[in-house]
């Protein structure tokens, strides 16, 4: 099976949660951005679990080509992901 590498990084409060700001996480093939993020919640714990899942009151975006995207978007090789909150604003 043929992998692919991307680079998550954790912007605000998903640094600390992650207690780091980026690093590489290796999928397979055909990976989307759920995958990617059952893997993040696996190697992170049960609080970033909850603040994904949460979306009732703050919403998390995924970023990618700079772009949010929903959790079926396909990844590829190379890919940066930005895990952040929306900016708030008004």
């Amino acid at each position: 099976m043929t992998m692919i590498r991307v680079t998550v990084r954790y912007l605000g409060t998903f640094s600390q949660l992650a207690g780091r700001r980026e690093e590489t996480v290796e999928l397979e093939e055909g990976a989307t951005v759920e995958l990617l993020a059952r893997r993040l919640v696996q190697a992170h714990g049960r609080e970033l679990k909850r603040r994904l899942e949460d979306a009732s009151t703050r919403p998390v975006l995924f970023v990618v080509r700079e772009r949010a995207v929903e959790p079926s978007h396909l990844l590829a090789d190379g890919d940066e992901v930005l895990l952040t909150y929306p900016a708030g604003g008004g």
